[in-house]
């Protein structure tokens, strides 16, 4: 993959070159173009240049973060990952389709988890084709995934597998975090059929994308990308191989 070229904007200096020390010291695939502390400003570079990823901040004078957006035009041509000092425009983040949403004072595991959605996402992938004939273009970009805390919105390529538990349902996701909702496998599978997953097993549904190996041991298995492993259905295993080529 080529460097992810990023613009950072927050109105904070200290804010600014903090973020731009962690990016420089730990991510050699980033290239920072350049660092604004003015929202005009910024806003000018961004009408004028291209960029793979925008680090920007909401609360600022002149022109907040979603106003800065507003004045781009829409579909934006990179990514956004919000980070402010505030953790009640998660909604907001959402509807303008940022990638990530980050708390101050950023931490290392939540940069490191929003760098690598950005990775993911935008990363070669074979050109593998879903087992449905839904047209991916008309699903939805997120997923909603419901619980007793919270309404997490994630990306489809987020997701590593997915295990039934009754009637329940285990999300897997990147970073090793696991999400239990209230809906069957077969619900789940409905959400996530126009994109590249598969159900290898009655229990399982597993991203073709996060498939490392197929494992011929014990009637096969897959190694996904987490170090976790699946079994897979002699029944399906034919068309699985065919799937991932």
């Amino acid at each position: 993959m080529d460097k992810i070229k990023v613009v950072l904007l927050d109105d904070e200096e200290h804010s600014v070159e903090t973020l731009a020390w962690k990016l420089e010291r730990f991510y050699p695939e980033i290239q920072i173009l350049e660092k604004f502390t003015d929202a005009p400003e910024a806003l000018e570079y961004l009408q004028k240049h291209p960029l793979d990823l925008l680090f920007l901040d909401i609360e600022m004078p002149r022109l907040n973060g979603f106003e800065v957006l507003e004045e781009l035009s829409y579909p934006l041509p990179f990514e956004v990952i919000f980070i402010t000092a505030y953790d009640d425009f998660g909604i907001r983040a959402v509807k303008a389709d940022a990638l990530d949403y980050l708390l101050k004072p950023v931490q290392n595991k939540e940069l490191k988890a929003a760098i690598e959605k950005y990775k993911i996402k935008h990363q070669q992938q074979t050109p593998l084709e879903p087992p449905s004939t839904t047209n991916a273009k008309t699903a939805p970009t997120k997923i909603a995934l419901s619980t007793n805390e919270s309404i997490e919105f994630v990306f489809p390529e987020e997701i590593i597998c997915c295990s039934s538990e009754s009637n329940y349902t285990r999300i897997f996701l990147i970073n090793g975090r696991k999400k239990l909702i209230s809906k069957t496998l077969k619900e789940v599978e409905s959400w996530l059929s126009p994109f590249a997953f598969y159900r290898a097993h009655n229990s399982h549904l597993v991203n073709l994308h996060h498939i490392k190996e197929y494992l011929r041991a014990d009637g096969g298995s897959l190694l996904l990308t987490d170090g976790n492993t699946l079994p897979v259905a002699r029944n399906r295993k034919e068309e699985l191989l065919k799937l991932i080529g």
